[in-house]
C-alpha cells in the first residue's frame, strides 16, 4: 500500500458516520453541543482520594467556575454527586461523589469499552499493539514543528493565512499541553491535600 493509499484509507477513517456519532455521544455531545462535562467533573471525583470544593474542580478540569457550578446542580438534581460542608471549615462546600454517580460512570465506560472492543476486535494482540504505535508516532509527527513548518512552506500565502488561522502554533502547543496536563492537575492537587492535612506528620 502505498503513501496515496494509506491517506485515503486513514481519512475515510476519519470520516466513517458510525465512529464519528458514537465518539461524540460517548463523550456527552450530541448535534453541534458542546462536550458535556459532567462525566470528567465524575471522573475526577472518583479517582480522587478526596472531596473537592468546586474551585478546585474547576482547576483540573480547566474550565470557568460558573460552568462548574452549573455541572453540578444538574449532577446533584440525579442524585450522582453531594454537595456537603467542611468539617473543619463549614463556610467551605465539597463535592462528593455518590454510589449512583459511581454507578453512572461504570455505565458510561462499559459503553465506550464496549464500542472500543467491537471496533478493533478484527485485530489479533500483535495487530492492535502495532497499530496503536503507529497511530501514536504518527499523532507526534503530524504536531511536531518541523513537519508543519514542512507543509506550511509548500504552500502560496492565501494559503498560509488560512493555514496559521486554523492551525496556529499556539493551538498546537495547547493541544500539546492539554494531552497531560489534566492528570498533572489531578497530581498536583492529591499532593496539597496531602500536605494541607494535620495526620501527614505522623509519617
Amino acid at each position: 500500500m502505498d503513501n496515496k493509499e494509506i491517506f485515503e484509507e486513514l481519512t475515510t477513517l476519519a470520516r466513517q458516520p458510525a465512529i464519528w456519532f458514537v465518539a461524540r455521544s460517548l463523550g456527552g455531545q450530541h448535534g453541534n453541543q458542546r462536550p458535556d462535562n459532567s462525566r470528567r467533573l465524575l471522573r475526577v471525583l472518583a479517582e480522587t482520594n478526596n472531596d473537592l470544593t468546586a474551585g478546585a474542580i474547576a482547576e483540573i478540569l480547566a474550565i470557568r467556575p460558573a460552568s462548574v457550578t452549573q455541572i453540578i446542580k444538574k449532577l446533584e438534581k440525579n442524585a450522582f454527586i453531594q454537595r456537603i460542608k467542611d468539617e473543619k471549615d463549614a463556610r467551605v462546600v465539597r463535592v462528593k461523589i455518590m454510589p449512583a454517580g459511581r454507578k453512572q460512570l461504570q455505565s458510561l465506560d462499559n459503553k465506550q469499552t464496549d464500542f472500543q472492543s467491537e471496533l478493533f476486535e478484527i485485530f489479533n494482540d500483535d495487530e492492535r499493539e502495532q497499530f496503536g504505535r503507529s497511530l501514536s508516532k504518527l499523532n507526534e509527527h503530524v504536531m511536531s514543528d518541523e513537519y508543519l513548518s514542512k507543509i506550511r512552506s509548500k504552500m502560496d500565502k492565501h494559503l498560509q493565512l488560512h493555514f496559521d488561522r486554523f492551525i496556529s502554533k499556539t493551538n498546537i502547543h495547547n493541544f500539546r499541553r492539554n494531552q497531560t496536563a489534566y492528570l498533572k492537575r489531578m497530581q498536583e492537587h492529591q499532593m496539597r491535600d496531602f500536605l494541607n492535612r494535620d495526620d501527614h506528620e505522623d509519617f
